[in-house]
């Protein structure tokens, strides 16, 4: 598989992981019978936001790694899903060396309730399930071809 397609496979994984954590959420914090698209798509965005900057510092990973066989695997799972949370707690580092409040960092402003732990805990979901997803498709592709190969290859 070449490098264009992984790249586009790892995008296919992110937008897919930040579209079922925005159903999955709106579920959560609405309840079943207030499933709002609005509310989805606000959910998407703002997670978007985040995640985008996570995927393209795994990039390189992606890049570099081209198939998940052998311990290469548990470099890509580790990699794609700490950077998220490790990136989230390095800024609410640097907001605490500019001077603001540590329990408004950390915990969260009271009206607003998202903290740097929630925001580290949703983004170890989401970068868990871009990661699953990725590595899936990754070892089914190159098993796939394998396959092919191997199909054509009587000799």
């Amino acid at each position: 598989m070449n490098t264009l397609r992984r790249v586009g496979l790892w995008f296919g994984s992110l937008l897919l992981s930040v579209a079922l954590f925005s159903l999955f959420s709106n579920l959560l914090f609405s309840g079943p019978g207030f499933f709002r698209v609005g509310t989805v798509l606000l959910i998407f965005r703002v997670t978007m936001i985040f995640a985008l900057p996570a995927w393209c510092i795994c990039l390189r990973f992606v890049i570099a790694l081209k198939d998940a066989e052998g311990r290469r695997i548990w470099t890509i799972f580790l990699s794609g899903i700490l950077i998220g949370p490790a990136s989230l707690a390095l800024w609410g580092l640097i907001l605490l060396a500019r001077g603001d409040d540590p329990h408004e960092v950390w915990e969260g402003d009271p009206l607003v309730g998202l903290g740097a732990v929630e925001m580290m805990t949703y983004a170890l979901i989401v970068g868990f399930l871009t990661t699953s997803f990725y590595v899936i498709a990754l070892k089914v592709l190159h098993h796939r071809s394998i396959a092919a190969k191997s199909r054509f290859n009587w000799t």
